[in-house]
């Protein structure tokens, strides 16, 4: 007996999701140890997780079919436009974390690689400094203290390197020096401070 020769059909590459989520998730490491020591936008932040989440959720929207209902073979009526809306949205959502953070993270591993030597010391007025708590981190985080301050005229955060101690009185300390570099993107690097009262 001869042996049929079954022909496959030729398939498109299917997108690798794991591989997605793993890059996600190293850019996100870098998100995540350089956005507190860098002095960075927070529009700038916000704008580069909502423009590469949503142009790229849509461009994988359509590449996906996802709004075509014959996709969804076992699902129908009303059930079918709620499946549609919600699949959209968490790709939406997914893409937006992790193109948000590859963005994010490139723009400030760059910055970080191409730091100056030189420092500079530059004083700020302290608004006021709260326990930061950090729920699932606190093995890395330990409920940081976070201090609101005054940078060219309007009030950023910034969540300093030590732990909060319950015996220190941060209400007495009004001033904070950084000791900061530039960066390669021109944002600044803090290397250390120094609370003053």
């Amino acid at each position: 007996m001869k042996k049929k020769k079954l022909k496959k059909k030729k398939k498109g590459k299917p997108l690798n999701y794991k591989l997605f989520v793993i890059i996600g998730g190293i850019f996100h490491f870098i998100v995540y140890l350089l956005l507190d020591l860098t002095f960075y936008n927070n529009t700038l932040f916000w704008l580069s997780l909502l423009i590469g989440g949503i142009t790229l959720g849509i461009s994988f929207i359509h590449k996906m079919e996802l709004l075509n209902p014959k996709s969804y073979k076992k699902i129908k009526g009303n059930k079918l436009n709620f499946y549609i809306l919600l699949v959209c949205f968490l790709t939406i959502l997914g893409t937006t974390v992790i193109f948000g953070n590859v963005i994010n993270g490139t723009i400030l591993g760059l910055n970080y690689i191409g730091k100056n030597n030189e420092t500079q010391k530059t004083e700020y007025k302290i608004e006021k400094i709260v326990q930061r708590k950090t729920g699932g981190r606190k093995r890395i985080r330990r409920n940081n203290p976070k201090v609101y301050l005054e940078k060219e005229g309007e009030i950023i955060k910034k969540n300093l390197t030590e732990h909060y101690s319950l015996t220190k009185n941060y209400s007495e300390y009004k001033k904070i020096e950084f000791i900061t570099s530039k960066g390669l993107l021109g944002f600044e690097i803090t290397e250390n401070y120094e609370l003053k009262k």
